[in-house]
């Protein structure tokens, strides 16, 4: 018994938290960035009332299960007075955002170097400008974002002096 507590205590150090943490943010960071991209590929694909009638499609079937379902409310009523031109730029937006993390996980996930600064850079102005967006429309979802970027953006200062340490050791 007492070698199982002393091999548990040594799995779960300082460095293994860390290395869970960072490499679960990542995972995390990872399928959101993916559906950004897709979702902005699919909003670049589908015009207006296709985009309308995919997102009812999605919903309807939800909210006949729960016709108080604030997700699902939510996507149809902004697929009702989504413009064309919000469309496009959310689109770009979404294109944007989801191929950059996805550019900055990757070269994080190779362990290079230069790329953990240009990672927290990256995540530090993806918060400034949720910030900026959550002081004109508050949001949950928005307020968790921001938290888990936060948190993300801590993890990769740990992991990177972690691998500083490793190489110079």
């Amino acid at each position: 018994m007492k070698q199982k507590d002393e091999l548990m205590k040594k799995s779960l150090n300082k460095d293994t938290i860390i290395n869970i943490g960072f490499f679960g943010g990542l995972a995390i960071k990872a399928i959101y960035a993916f559906i950004e991209f897709f979702s902005g590929i699919m909003m670049v694909i589908l015009d207006h009332d296709m985009l309308n009638l995919l997102i009812q499609l999605i919903a309807l079937p939800e909210l006949r299960e729960d016709p108080k379902d604030i997700v699902m409310n939510y996507f149809i009523t902004l697929g009702q007075n989504f413009s064309i031109s919000s469309q496009h730029s959310v689109a770009v937006y979404l294109l944007l955002h989801g191929t950059t993390k996805l550019a900055v996980i990757w070269f994080l996930l190779k362990k290079k170097l230069w790329a953990y600064p240009l990672a927290v850079v990256v995540f530090g102005l993806f918060i400034a400008y949720e910030i900026y967006s959550y002081t004109h429309s508050p949001s949950v979802l928005l307020m968790l974002t921001i938290i888990i970027d936060a948190a993300m953006i801590f993890m990769i200062i740990l992991e990177y002096k972690q691998l500083k340490k490793d190489k110079t050791e």
